[in-house]
């Protein structure tokens, strides 16, 4: 198929505004197959006989947009708390290339990977240390460490509000109708016949985006001691559509996250977020890392982002630890501390025993697979060109 690049000029957005009608470009139009930034836009790769519709799709991004402004554009800036960019890497060269032409990273499909080898290793110490720090420094009892299924039920996305947050990201879990026809037809032609994608059942699960989201299911209509935060430790496969997003090991539709989950006093859990805090800075200082700690952001969905956006930044709700890729100067974030305060105690009726008020909530959230690129793209790929400080804190866990 012949391809046509139309150029869509961004002039008339802000920089904020210009990123991110960049990264919903995965999401504009079925009819675009690859998209790159242009020196005053974004670069379409379009099918020539769809150029209007995916014009008109464009379009409506960018008015979505402009008209959704909420507050000053000066409000939505990131407040930067700690600055490590200064921090000279061991390495500079692509490892995801290196990772590929070895066997320790293997494509399985778009955006979701198999690992062995160092990367496996290195994967595996950042479980084994987040699982121990919390033994250190909080309850970690064996009722509250979960590892959660993948499936997670619709209507649990619709009473925590994914559906108007993230809707770009959701993945539908389905199967086809119990119907011996339909199933017959399908073991004869499968894809081959496209109209059999109509014979499946409406779906009733999601593949998971965030792990955090079963605890607040667990707890329904539950009265909490706030004496102690309740704190869950979670773990479980995220998948998340990234579309043209993917990117290295930096954007992935499937990936392993780790959370500390805490439900509480207002105090209490962000006294908790506080002290897991703390591993970051160990981190830093272990392995001498480039990386920023500043306020971010969620990519929420165009018709609701800036309202979303104000109220993430001006409230401090998000917090990210992002650590540099050298090869492309990329930083990306592998950790986030993230308020919620009574978002979701409210849709799920969690209330303070002492005071019936609703709890607070709060998760600080690891991306094991982007940490796991992350350390490897500033160290490199051979341990015995290691500092000696990270070769002895890894080895505390897995065998090098």
């Amino acid at each position: 198929m012949d391809l046509k690049r139309l150029m869509y000029c961004l002039d008339d957005l802000n920089e904020t505004d210009r990123a991110f009608f960049i990264e919903m470009s995965a999401y504009l139009s079925e009819y675009i197959v690859s998209v790159s930034i242009g020196e005053n836009g974004v670069v379409l790769s379009v099918d020539p006989k769809h150029e209007e519709a995916v014009l008109e799709k464009a379009n409506l991004l960018k008015n979505m947009i402009k008209t959704q402004f909420f507050g000053r554009d000066s409000e939505l800036q990131t407040t930067l708390i700690e600055d490590h960019s200064n921090t000279e890497n061991l390495n500079a060269n692509n490892v995801f290339e290196l990772l590929i032409g070895r066997g320790d990273v293997i494509e399985i499909s778009p955006g979701a990977y198999a690992y062995s080898g160092l990367f496996l290793k290195v994967f595996s110490y950042f479980i084994l240390k987040i699982d121990a720090f919390a033994r250190e420094h909080f309850r970690q009892t064996a009722e509250r460490t979960l590892y959660v299924p993948a499936l997670f039920p619709v209507e649990g996305y619709h009473k925590g509000g994914y559906f108007d947050t993230f809707p770009h990201h959701i993945m539908f879990a389905t199967t086809m109708k119990n119907d011996v026809e339909i199933l017959s037809a399908f073991a004869r032609s499968g894809l081959n016949e496209p109209h059999l994608l109509n014979e499946t059942k409406r779906p009733e699960n999601i593949l998971r985006t965030a792990a955090c989201a079963p605890v607040y299911q667990i707890l329904e209509n539950r009265c909490l001691d706030t004496k102690e935060s309740d704190a869950f430790f979670v773990s479980g496969k995220c998948y998340r559509n990234e579309g043209k997003n993917v990117k290295e090991l930096s954007r992935l539709n499937e990936f392993f996250m780790k959370e500390y989950v805490f439900i509480g006093a207002p105090d209490d859990v962000v006294h908790c977020i506080n002290s897991a805090r703390k591993l970051w800075t160990e981190w830093i200082d272990l392995f001498s890392l480039n990386c920023v700690i500043e306020t971010a952001n969620d990519s929420f969905f165009a018709s609701n982002y800036k309202k979303l956006k104000l109220f993430q930044l001006l409230g401090s709700s998000k917090i990210e630890f992002k650590l540099r890729i050298p090869h492309n100067e990329d930083y990306i974030a592998c950790s986030s501390a993230n308020f919620h305060r009574t978002h979701f105690t409210k849709k799920y009726n969690i209330r303070n025993a002492d005071s019936s008020a609703f709890c607070h909530s709060t998760c600080f959230a690891f991306g094991i697979d982007r940490l796991t690129y992350s350390l490897l793209s500033q160290k490199g790929i051979d341990p015995s060109n290691w500092d000696e400080q990270t070769i002895n804190e890894i080895s505390r866990y897995v065998v090098l």
